[in-house]
């Protein structure tokens, strides 16, 4: 149920975007880069927040700056990643651990997820994969044999399924300072038992009554002071009783540009033989 949730997400994030694009405009929009996941992004539409002392305040917009600077020239990503859902509500866990690859194109970006590694309540499951081409959005689970094909967009269409303001998990990747501060409060929050070594700790808070304040209790980033990237994400939802934690394993300078190209981003040969569902593009509102 999850995994269709996720893609039901992902459709209307298309609709929407396509919407937002005026007639004489389209196919056209602005390509805006995440990752993964990955992870995207505009102009502020009013003062930002920021809640800090003045020496903090300087401090994270030193840091969202860095983080949107380092998006500069980025081609592409490649690394280990962790990805854990903590559901107290429905008394759920999962765990899967594998490989990330993300490549921006002069058209729309280019993502493949492979989790080797995953547990779903304790239990042991076979591999994942989820696969971005530009206009299909692949689903393909070992254990089913079976291969969802999702029309995400119409050829020549331009798309960002990372887009801060509209994607269904926010990630970090080449987002804009500018949209962060529109659509979050920024606090520092000072290292504790756990952190990860060498980050400054971002805590944002959606702003009330905003579409991620619907989605989130809170986002939490630990940025890589080298890097200037997140190493860390924790999503909270649900006053508390959910929790999505992304880790990028072993990120850092070798991880980035590593030079992919779109062989990168075909199905796997380990699907072959699996049956393959097609589902077109929904354009109903």
């Amino acid at each position: 149920m999850r995994q269709m949730t996720k893609s039901s997400e992902l459709n209307a994030v298309a609709r929407r975007q396509r919407r937002a694009v005026r007639p004489a405009q389209r196919p056209i929009r602005p390509l805006t880069i995440p990752a993964l996941a990955v992870v995207a992004v505009a102009m502020a539409a009013g003062p930002a927040v920021v809640r800090a002392q003045s020496a903090d305040a300087a401090k994270i917009d030193a840091i969202l700056t860095q983080l949107e600077k380092r998006s500069d020239g980025l081609k592409d990503i490649s690394c280990k990643i962790r990805f854990e859902d903590d559901d107290q509500i429905n008394l759920a866990k999962n765990i899967k651990i594998g490989t990330l690859k993300f490549m921006v194109t002069d058209t729309n970006p280019r993502a493949l997820v492979h989790f080797d590694r995953v547990q779903i309540d304790g239990t042991l499951r076979k591999q994942e994969w989820y696969l971005f081409d530009g206009r299909f959005w692949y689903e393909a689970i070992e254990r089913l044999h079976q291969v969802t094909k999702r029309e995400i967009v119409h050829a020549h269409e331009r798309f960002n399924p990372f887009d801060l303001e509209t994607a269904p998990f926010p990630m970090p990747f080449g987002q804009k300072k500018s949209t962060i501060l529109r659509n979050f409060d920024v606090s520092l929050i000072a290292p504790g038992p756990g952190d990860p070594t060498h980050t400054d700790h971002l805590r944002l808070v959606p702003k009330p009554g905003s579409k991620l304040a619907r989605k989130y209790d809170r986002v939490d980033y630990y940025v890589l002071t080298d890097l200037h990237l997140p190493s860390l994400i924790v999503a909270t939802r649900n006053d508390g009783m959910e929790t999505v934690t992304v880790k990028f394993i072993d990120l850092s300078e070798r991880s980035l540009n590593t030079g992919l190209t779109e062989k990168d981003f075909q199905p796997p040969a380990a699907w072959k033989g699996y049956q393959v569902v097609e589902e077109p593009l929904d354009d109903a509102p």
